[in-house]
């Protein structure tokens, strides 16, 4: 079951129009915490929050159950049980129809804003509204440690950043080409928002190295990877410096 934990911020504009914005995490079996946030112009809250509830469905993985989160009761009566203000009826149905598209069985419930993940998703929606910086500032220099033993089924990830910090256990795949270390540093580099640099301390040597020139591995596969993974960093504006 994957889960994703949702929240919205509103402000009236001196014109009388809205500007909101939605924020989200969203967990995956196996993977490190993603946020997602965005800035739009919508008429009130629960609008920006169910914005949130769509971008989930469209970011979660495709063919999977998918448990989402969220504190607004309007938004759980108008997905759940096709209620609540008549503002938000269209875009439920689109939340509905894109969860069918998706092959995706959604299941969406009540939490407080106290829960760790919420109060992420908060802080993401309100700096997307006032079009500011995430909790830890895009742009900025987030510390990353690998910690990992020889034997061990998994790595320790730890990145550090202003205002927040995320320690994750990542799980090696047994039967996957990809080295563990290259595994641990890929988990690692899916934390990164977007424009900013890691400075990853205790990566191997081979992670490293395959890092910097992914043609160095002996498999085609793996060599795919890592070049998506770099990829998705560069679009992202993402910088890799290895530190040690």
């Amino acid at each position: 079951m994957n889960h994703a934990f949702v929240d919205a911020s509103w402000h009236e504009q001196p014109d009388g129009s809205g500007l909101g914005g939605w924020g989200l995490v969203l967990l995956t079996p196996g993977a490190l915490p993603a946020r997602f946030q965005g800035q739009l112009s919508v008429p009130d809250n629960n609008v920006a929050e169910l914005r949130a509830v769509l971008e989930a469905v469209r970011l979660a993985p495709e063919g999977e159950p998918l448990s989402v989160h969220t504190d607004n009761q309007a938004v759980i009566a108008a997905v759940a049980h096709g209620r609540g203000p008549t503002i938000l009826h269209e875009l439920a149905r689109e939340v509905m129809d894109e969860a069918e598209a998706r092959v995706m069985a959604l299941r969406v419930g009540y939490v407080p804003r106290t829960r760790r993940h919420m109060l992420v998703a908060h802080a993401l929606a309100n700096d997307a509204r006032r079009g500011a910086v995430s909790p830890g500032g895009y742009g900025d220099v987030a510390e990353v440690l690998i910690e990992q033993r020889a034997g061990q089924p998994e790595a320790r990830v730890s990145l550090r950043r202003r205002a927040e910090r995320v320690t994750a256990h990542v799980p090696f795949d047994p039967l996957s080409d990809v080295p563990p270390s290259v595994q641990a540093l890929l988990a690692a580099v899916s934390l990164a928002q977007p424009q900013e640099t890691l400075a990853v301390r205790r990566a191997s040597k081979i992670a490293q190295a395959l890092w910097l020139k992914p043609e160095r591995a002996l498999r085609d596969a793996v060599q795919m990877q890592i070049a998506l993974a770099r990829r998705h960093a560069d679009e992202h504006g993402v910088q890799v410096q290895f530190q040690g």
